[in-house]
């Protein structure tokens, strides 16, 4: 399940491409039991700017694709979600797609900035309705296996080039610029 998975922790996913980040500030990704995984690189504002550059819509096929390629691999997204600590049930994930899947895209990228362990059924609306216009996903880094699937997901299931990006957890100043990027920040 987690072949290869220190490079991709490592990288950002922008433009549909796993990119090196600009940023040289680590944190450790580690499993509940103490098991060091890799680690991310902190988004800022460079790789902010490259991700605001690249945003793309995704129509409702992509999207629909994308949430069926979700609830496919519900067992092992969860599986993710369950190795930093949480407690997800596959249904929780079958839900998360069908959040993503039943939303009104929105006409305006959106970037996802959030603490973590919210509900997944919001994730998933929030992610269903940004992928409209765009989404940058910039999950805390206790769900960094988590959000490291989704953005494969989000490849093999062919989402156009910049609709869905991943940016691990923001430094402030990269916060402070996608809030006044005049994106919608939830």
């Amino acid at each position: 399940m987690y072949e290869d998975f220190s490079e991709r922790l490592f990288a950002h996913y922008v433009g549909g491409a796993w990119r090196a980040p600009f940023g040289t500030k680590a944190a450790s990704v580690v499993t509940r039991d103490g098991q060091m995984l890799g680690q991310v690189i902190a988004a800022e504002c460079r790789d902010v700017s490259r991700a605001l550059a690249g945003l793309r819509e995704a129509g409702d096929g992509a999207r629909r694709d994308f949430a069926a390629l979700v609830a496919q691999q519900a067992e092992d997204l969860a599986e993710g979600l369950a190795a930093q600590g949480a407690r997800p049930s596959t249904s929780a994930i079958l839900h998360f797609a069908a959040a993503l899947a039943g939303q009104e895209p929105v006409a305006a990228p959106v970037a996802l900035i959030r603490p973590a362990r919210d509900d997944l059924s919001v994730l998933g609306q929030a992610l269903g309705r940004g992928l409209g216009a765009g989404v940058i996903h910039c999950p805390p880094v206790s769900e960094a296996i988590f959000a490291t699937q989704l953005a494969r997901c989000a490849a093999q299931a062919g989402l156009p080039a910049g609709a869905f990006t991943l940016l691990h957890c923001p430094t402030a100043a990269a916060q402070k610029l996608l809030r006044h990027s005049g994106i919608t920040v939830q």
